[in-house]
């Protein structure tokens, strides 16, 4: 084999087991989810501590504590969006850069 051949061989080599990794990557992770979830675990990709079952809802006269809406930062928006307006209409035009001033005409020169 002559040594650019080898370059190549290589080369294409290494696309391969790039490819190899990448599927097998993907069928691992088309797996079922109970089937790798110890793996998922020990290398610390697990989705954190199990969830604890949802709360009992409260007792029927007792009404949970709303909360504080609005927020005191919060202030109205000055276009309304429900109006056959585009939101471009609400807001002025920016000012437009003054006209320069004309230059003097050019005196021929004499020479």
């Amino acid at each position: 084999m002559p040594a650019d051949q080898i370059e190549e061989i290589s080369a294409l080599a290494l696309i391969f087991a790039v490819h190899v990794v990448g599927g097998l990557a993907l069928v691992w992770a088309l797996l079922d989810e109970k089937g790798r979830a110890g793996w998922k675990r020990r290398w610390g990709w697990g989705s954190g501590p199990e969830k604890s079952p949802p709360s009992p809802p409260p007792p029927a006269g007792v009404r949970a504590a709303p909360a504080p809406l609005p927020l005191a930062e919060s202030a109205t928006s000055p276009v309304r969006l429900r109006e056959p307006l585009r939101v471009s209409d609400a807001y002025p035009r920016p000012a437009r850069r003054p006209e320069h001033p004309p230059q003097p005409a050019r005196e021929p020169q004499r020479t």
